[in-house]
């Protein structure tokens, strides 16, 4: 039940930000940056949510991975005052990374082949 909340967590966050890029192109009022400033804080948070809900299930590695993306989605707001020229194609390549791996990691999850292994735990004889 939790993963397919995920699932559908992770398509409302895509469809998220389409829908704030497509804003940009059709509004005059935003700017890009100023839009990817605020997709990153809402995906960071939403990216945050689905992390909590799959955390015991899904492997470390998909964790480690995930706790990446939502650090360099902050980090990237960081980046926004220091280098405003590299802003904006590095927010559009984390994202494309982010969704990249979710579909894959759904795409694995439904093959059955993407799960928590069982740890080893100390035998005490």
């Amino acid at each position: 039940m939790r993963e397919r909340l995920n699932t559908s967590i992770q398509s409302i966050s895509l469809v998220l930000v389409i829908a704030g890029l497509a804003w940009v192109v059709w509004s005059a009022s935003t700017t890009m940056p100023q839009m990817l400033k605020y997709l990153l804080i809402i995906v960071a948070i939403i990216e945050g949510l689905s992390l909590y809900l799959v955390a015991k299930v899904y492997p470390e590695s998909h964790t480690s991975f995930k706790m990446g993306i939502i650090a360099s989605f902050l980090i990237l707001i960081g980046i926004k005052t220091m280098l405003p020229g590299m802003f904006v194609p590095l927010t559009i390549t984390a994202f494309a990374i982010n969704f990249l791996y979710n579909f894959y990691t759904n795409n694995k999850r439904r093959q059955g082949a993407f799960k928590r292994r069982a740890g080893k735990r100390m035998k005490i004889r």
